[in-house]
């Protein structure tokens, strides 16, 4: 039997609504499921970050491109380190690794980001991706800073230098120069996250394991190389750069006296 012309684009249209629905049914089914999970305590200085959406990227008309737009993303639970990875914890991994005297607390940096994952992977762990550190750093309510919406001075390690930088200008000196602004982390207690996270505006930028691609005028991938992508700000920088939603970038093979990482794991549910 032929159908009606009408009959047929009905069909076509309806086909792709009920399948985008029963994919959207399922989705939702399988977040509330990871919602009601209970997950074990996270490892010594990690804290867990719950399943669940959080408020990404930021609506502000003076935001980068790169930071819009503001949307809810679903997140599976996770456990993130408290503290960026030191010194003293990275040469436990790198026999060889060089710093200057007293500095063991303070965030490794010089860090490439395959370096980063390498570590990583050697304690058990991964970079977390760019939702995850977002959502670590700012909570579910979209704040700006870790601690709200308002810049306090004495809850980070920002602009702790002369000539304070408002770009991602690199300002890369010798690996065994003094740290120049690097602080032990909890340096600024007031500033942690709402999940116990410290550092997560201030100190040192972060790797995240996403990588970014410009986009050409057609929003396909252009031809430009990837970058690793770096949150958080550092000591030398601005509050603009201490956003939560903000996004830094470095060359794959390329890194700085300010560059160092903190750890994720997936969280593990509890056992019955």
């Amino acid at each position: 039997m032929n159908l009606r012309p009408h009959v047929r684009w009905l069909g076509m249209i309806a086909l792709p609504c009920l399948v985008w629905a029963g994919f959207q049914s399922w989705t939702n089914l399988h977040q509330a499921r990871l919602c009601a999970k209970e997950y074990e305590p996270p490892p010594p200085g990690m804290g867990l970050v719950p399943a669940g959406e959080f408020w990404m990227g930021s609506d502000d008309p003076n935001a980068e491109p790169d930071e819009m737009l503001l949307r809810k993303v679903f997140v599976p639970a996770f456990y993130i380190d408290r503290f960026e990875v030191t010194n003293r914890r990275y040469k436990e991994f790198k026999k060889d690794h060089r710093y200057a005297a007293g500095e063991d607390d303070l965030p490794v940096t010089f860090v490439l980001k395959r370096e980063a994952e390498a570590f990583c992977r050697w304690a058990g762990r991964r970079l977390p991706t760019n939702a995850e550190w977002e959502k670590a750093a700012r909570g579910i309510d979209g704040r700006v800073y870790p601690w709200g919406n308002e810049f306090l001075a004495d809850y980070a390690n920002i602009g702790r230098r002369a000539g304070v930088l408002t770009n991602n200008s690199p300002r890369c000196n010798s690996p065994f120069d003094h740290s120049k602004g690097k602080l032990p982390g909890g340096s600024f207690s007031k500033g942690a996250s709402p999940y116990g996270c410290h550092d997560m505006a201030g100190n040192v930028w972060e790797w995240v394991s996403d990588v970014w691609v410009d986009k050409n005028s057609l929003g396909t991938k252009s031809s430009g190389e990837a970058r690793g992508i770096i949150r958080g700000g550092a000591y030398s920088y601005s509050p603009r750069q201490a956003r939560t939603s903000y996004q830094g970038f470095e060359a794959l093979e390329a890194t700085c006296h300010d560059v160092g990482f903190r750890c994720a794991m997936d969280a593990a549910p509890k056992r019955k």
